[in-house]
């Protein structure tokens, strides 16, 4: 039975959007009809960590269809046919999945919608690890002299960029000793420039820096990027976030491509599932990971 890796993404998107009255546990019991081991089998199947053959899909629709009705009636609006949304589309990448959620549901709140991005970017920035000392920072570099502004998550601010003035570099200050490898992606916030992250392609709203890399620590400061680089000239709030592996025989749990040492960007099933393994190691191994994670801003 095939995982759907972003799945997760997918309901956290309905409930921001639509809402659903019932719990978790609740549509696992409607779904598996097992009592009280339908909350847990939901979760695997959100995280991928169940099959998701046509007959779980096909419940899954209907019960999404039948909270898409009870939204446009609570709106005062017609009724459509059955169907607006079927098992192909739980199947597809999560951006189209929410355009046609939210054209099913005639979604025009932007509360609602504000609300759903942030949702999305807020499961786009894990929160684990075992260093509370360690943090992201951004280093500012004017590109006309080596003058740096640094900036650390969590503090003054983030640190705003002009395109064709500055160039940046990401490094983690904090940690004593140099991690087995590390992983280094950005999420971006495209409202500055009137869209959200589903008005866009997946790849022009998380970028990766080739993963994994093996960054030297010297004095005191773990250098992400070889070089400062030029910011993309394109408008928006940034979310970096770095994941230090402490082991290297737990690189088969993390990466979901299993060991490789080939840096290289994670396409969307690979993040989300590199994400949700994440999310099980810092349980299961806390020691083994840190994350840490920066905003930055770009201005034209």
């Amino acid at each position: 039975m095939a995982t759907i890796p972003n799945l997760y993404l997918k309901w956290r998107a309905v409930r921001e959007l639509i809402g659903v009255p019932q719990s978790d546990a609740q549509i696992g019991a409607a779904i598996f009809g097992e009592g009280r081991e339908g909350g847990p089998k939901f979760s695997k199947l959100l995280y991928g960590d169940y099959g998701c053959p046509p007959e779980i899909s096909a419940e899954l629709v209907k019960i999404v269809n039948g909270r898409i009705q009870n939204f446009r009636k609570s709106r005062a609006l017609e009724a459509v046919p059955a169907g607006l949304l079927t098992t192909s589309d739980i199947e597809e990448p999560l951006y189209p999945f929410i355009r046609k959620l939210i054209a099913a549901g005639e979604v025009v709140d932007e509360q609602a919608l504000n609300r759903t991005q942030e949702a999305l970017l807020d499961a786009l920035t894990p929160k684990f690890g075992n260093d509370v000392a360690a943090h992201l920072v951004v280093e500012r570099f004017e590109m006309n002299r080596a003058f740096a502004g640094m900036v650390p998550s969590g503090g003054g601010g983030p640190v705003a960029f002009q395109v064709g003035r500055h160039k940046g570099r990401l490094a983690v200050h904090g940690i004593g000793r140099e991690p087995v490898m590390a992983y280094t992606f950005l999420a971006r916030d495209p409202r500055a420039g009137g869209h959200r992250s589903w008005d866009l392609n997946w790849n022009e709203t998380v970028l990766w820096l080739p993963s994994p890399s093996t960054p030297n620590l010297a004095a005191g400061v773990l250098q992400l990027m070889p070089e400062a680089a030029e910011v993309l000239p394109i408008p928006g709030r940034f979310i970096a976030t770095t994941v230090l592996l402490w082991d290297a025989n737990l690189q088969q749990a993390l990466d979901p491509r299993g060991v490789t040492s080939v840096p290289a960007a994670l396409d969307e099933a690979a993040t989300s599932r590199f994400l949700t393994n994440l999310r099980k190691l810092a349980k299961r191994h806390p020691a083994s990971v840190t994350t840490s994670s920066a905003e930055y801003v770009v201005v034209v």
